[in-house]
C-alpha cells in the first residue's frame, strides 16, 4: 500500500500509537514490496496546521518516555564492512558474508545497504526485506526496494554495511556518550517495539538538565539520559533553541530544529 511522503492532519493523529502489522510481512524475495511493519512507512512526516512536524517511528526494546530526547538505535558493529559477493549492474539483491552475529528476519527492512569500500563505494541502497541473517555465513541476501537496482558493478573487494532506518528502534538519548543520532522528542509513551510519532520541529516540552538560557541552543547529551541542556561540550548535538526556561529536572519549552 502506498502513502504520500507527508501527512497533513489533526493534532490527535500525532498521539496515536500502533502495534506492528499482523501477520508480519514476509521476506517477499527479489522484486517484492518493502516489508513495512508499521501502519505507515518509517520516517513518514506528519505536519500540523501550526507547523509542528513529526516522524513515524518504531520504539526499541523499552518504552519511550514523554518529553525525552530520543535517538536512533545503536549501530550493530558486526553488520559493518562485510565482504560482498560479485554483483552485476541492475541486480535486485546484495549478496554478502554476514558478520559474527545473527539478525532476525526483516531487521533492516526500510533501512539501507551502504557500499563502504570500492568498487561501488558511496552508493546506498534501500532495503525491502531479508530472511534471518546467519552468523559468519556466506550467501546471505538482502532484497532491494522496488525501483532500486545495483548501480555500479560489485566485486569481492567491495564491502557492505547495513543500517536500520533512522526512525527504527528508537531509544532514550544516552546521558553522556550518544550511541545514535538524536532524531526527535517523544510526545506520547510508545511501548517497546510499537509504532507512533516523535516530534522533530516546532515548540515542544523537553526534559531539562542544567541551566538553559532563552534564545540559546539546547543540546544533547547533558549528563542526564533523555534530557536537553545548555550548549557546552564539543560532542553535544544541537536539537533546538530555548523558548522558555524551567528548572533543571523539569520540562522546558524548546523550539526543535531536528527536522527541516
Amino acid at each position: 500500500m502506498a502513502y504520500p511522503a507527508v501527512l497533513y492532519g489533526p493534532e490527535s493523529l500525532a498521539f496515536e500509537t500502533h502495534a506492528a502489522v499482523s501477520p508480519a510481512p514476509g521476506d517477499n524475495g527479489s522484486g517484492g514490496q518493502i516489508a513495512q511493519r508499521g501502519r505507515y512507512p518509517l520516517g513518514m512526516q506528519l505536519v500540523l496546521p501550526d507547523g509542528r512536524k513529526f516522524r513515524y517511528s518504531r520504539a526499541g526494546g523499552t518504552l519511550l518516555v514523554v518529553g525525552d530526547v530520543v535517538t536512533s538505535a545503536a549501530i550493530i558493529t558486526t553488520d559493518q564492512s562485510m565482504a560482498l559477493a560479485v554483483g552485476a549492474v541492475n541486480d535486485r539483491i546484495l549478496t554478502f558474508t554476514h558478520g559474527a552475529a545473527t539478525v532476525v528476519v526483516n531487521y533492516f527492512a526500510e533501512g539501507f545497504g551502504d557500499i563502504s569500500l570500492a568498487p561501488g563505494a558511496g552508493h546506498s541502497y534501500k532495503i525491502a526485506s531479508h530472511l534471518a541473517l546467519r552468523s559468519s555465513t556466506a550467501g546471505d541476501v538482502v532484497n532491494l526496494a522496488p525501483g532500486v537496482r545495483v548501480r555500479v558493478a560489485l566485486t569481492t573487494t567491495s564491502d557492505l554495511s547495513l543500517r536500520a532506518h533512522p526512525y527504527d528502534g528508537l531509544i532514550q538519548a544516552a546521558a553522556t556518550t550518544l550511541t545514535g543520532a538524536p532524531v526527535g522528542v517523544a510526545i506520547v509513551a510508545i511501548a517497546a517495539n510499537e509504532f507512533g510519532w516523535v516530534m522533530t520541529r516546532g515548540s515542544a516540552s523537553v526534559l531539562t538538565a542544567g541551566t538553559l538560557i532563552v534564545g540559546a541552543n539546547a543540546v544533547s547529551p547533558t549528563g542526564t539520559a533523555g534530557a536537553c541542556g545548555p550548549s557546552g561540550a564539543s560532542t553535544s548535538v544541537n536539537i533546538g533553541m530555548v523558548q522558555m526556561v524551567e528548572a533543571t529536572t523539569e520540562w522546558s519549552g524548546i523550539f526543535l530544529i531536528i527536522d527541516g
